[in-house]
């Protein structure tokens, strides 16, 4: 049997500290956290990061997730499919940022999120497509054939990501 610990004034001061934070960065909701000094206090939960034009711009695009024997190339089935990872804001009930998806086909898709293959192979499938977007990103931002609000979504996910357009200053 376990006790439960008595929360002490300075646990409720830093989840007062904590509320407050939330108020001031616009934050939604709160979620438990340890802070400095080992405290466990309520932190404001990351605001996700969507565009919903960036997931729009996928539609009839290439595959770039490209998985061998699995890829069906299929412009027609070509969305958005968002990282799996923590680092890039995945969590229980949260997709990640729209900053780190791929155009993917239905059936890497499907493979990418559901598939029986290690999480190692999966990782590195990803993180090759995310390298191949940010190129395409790169390309639609600085081309004038495509429309206004995609080359503003490109430029969007780079700049979330700290990367640069083509030809643009580092």
């Amino acid at each position: 049997m376990h006790s439960l610990k008595k929360r002490q004034p300075a646990d409720r001061e830093a989840e007062k500290e904590a509320r407050r934070a939330a108020l001031l960065t616009g934050a939604r909701g709160l979620h438990r956290g340890t802070y400095a000094g080992g405290v466990v206090a309520s932190a404001p939960k990351p605001v996700p990061w969507r565009c919903p034009t960036l997931l729009d711009m996928a539609r009839d695009r290439p595959c770039l997730m490209l998985v061998p024997g699995i890829c069906n190339h299929r412009t027609d089935t070509t969305v958005a499919a968002h990282s799996n990872w923590g680092e890039h804001g995945k969590a229980k009930g949260r997709k990640a940022d729209d900053c780190y998806s791929a155009w993917c086909c239905a059936a890497c898709h499907t493979w990418l999120d559901q598939g029986g293959a290690p999480a190692g192979q999966k990782r590195a499938a990803f993180m090759a497509a995310h390298a191949r977007q940010v190129l395409a990103w790169r390309q639609i931002a600085t081309d004038p054939t495509e429309p206004a609000r995609y080359r503003r979504a490109a430029l969007a996910a780079l700049e979330r990501l700290g990367a640069t357009a083509f030809g643009a200053a580092p």
